[in-house]
C-alpha cells in the first residue's frame, strides 16, 4: 500500500517556504510523502515555474528534509487542490494578493475547505517548531471530527495538548467535555470558555497561553459563517499559529 500524501500548494508569496517546512513536518509525523504542488499563473513562464519549485525543494534539502515529489500544474488552485489527492493539505493562510493583512484569510481557502474532506493546515507565513497545540470545538455533541482527529493521533501524539470547548451564552458544554475527556484521556487539559465565537475564545486562551498549532473542525468553522473566515478586530486568522482543519 501507497503512503499517504502530503500536498504543499506553494506560490510566490512570502507564505511559500513556511507552507513546504509545515508540509514537511506534517509529512514526517504521519509517515507520508510530500509533494510540492504549484499551479503556473497566466504571466509565468513555464521555466520559471519549473525554477520557483525546484528552488522550493532545495530549500528543504538544506533543512534536511526527505526530497519531495515536484508538481507543476495548470488551471485553478481549487483544481489543483482536488487532483493532488492528497491525505493531508498545506496553503499559506493568504497569497501573495493580500501583503501583510494578517487579519485577513486567502481567497482559496472557503472553497477548498468546502470541496475537500481531507485535513488542511493554513500555515503561518514563518514555520515555527510545534511544540504546543490548542484545539478548538464547540459544545455541539455532534462535531466530533476535532476528537477523532486526537484519537487517532494523525501527527499530533506526543505534543503538549490542550482542548477547548467554546459555550456561547446559555450552553451547557459538560455534555462535550465528558466526551472529550472520555476521548483524550489523560492527553490534555480540556475545560471550556464561554465565548461569542471562536476568535473571541481563542484570543481568550491565547492571553495566557501560547499555542504553535490550532486544530479546529470545518463544521464548527463554517457553522460561524462570514464572520470567521473574513478579518476582523479579533480574527482568528490573525494569530501567529498555524491552523489545521478537519
Amino acid at each position: 500500500m501507497a503512503p499517504p500524501r502530503v500536498t504543499a500548494l506553494i506560490d510566490r508569496s512570502a507564505y511559500a517556504a513556511s507552507v513546504c517546512e509545515h508540509g514537511a513536518w506534517l509529512a514526517e509525523r504521519i509517515g507520508a510523502s510530500l509533494q510540492l504542488r504549484h499551479v503556473r499563473e497566466a504571466e509565468e513562464t513555464v521555466e520559471a515555474a519549473k525554477t520557483l519549485l525546484t528552488e522550493a525543494s532545495e530549500r528543504l534539502a538544506d533543512n534536511g528534509a526527505t526530497p519531495p515529489n515536484l508538481s507543476l500544474v495548470e488551471g485553478g488552485v481549487l483544481a489543483a487542490a482536488i487532483s493532488a489527492e492528497a491525505d493531508v493539505l498545506a496553503l499559506g493562510k493568504r497569497g501573495e494578493g493580500l501583503g501583510d493583512d494578517r487579519a485577513a484569510l486567502g481567497a482559496h481557502v472557503e472553497p477548498i475547505l468546502r470541496a475537500l474532506d481531507i485535513p488542511v493546515c493554513l500555515a503561518a507565513q514563518v514555520f515555527l517548531p510545534i511544540h504546543r497545540v490548542l484545539a478548538v470545538t464547540d459544545a455541539d455533541p455532534e462535531h466530533r471530527a476535532v476528537l477523532d482527529l486526537l484519537t487517532v493521533g494523525r501527527g499530533l501524539d506526543n505534543l503538549d495538548l490542550d482542548l477547548v470547548v467554546v459555550a456561547r451564552a446559555g450552553e451547557d458544554p459538560e455534555p462535550k467535555l465528558d466526551m472529550a475527556r472520555g476521548v483524550i484521556e489523560e492527553r490534555a487539559a480540556t475545560f471550556a470558555i464561554e465565548a461569542g465565537g471562536i476568535g473571541e475564545a481563542v484570543w481568550s486562551y491565547l492571553a495566557s497561553k501560547p499555542a504553535d498549532l490550532i486544530v479546529l473542525s470545518r463544521a464548527v468553522l463554517l457553522g460561524e459563517g462570514a464572520r470567521s473566515l473574513v478579518a476582523s478586530a479579533g480574527s482568528l486568522w490573525s494569530a501567529r499559529a498555524s491552523v489545521l482543519i478537519c
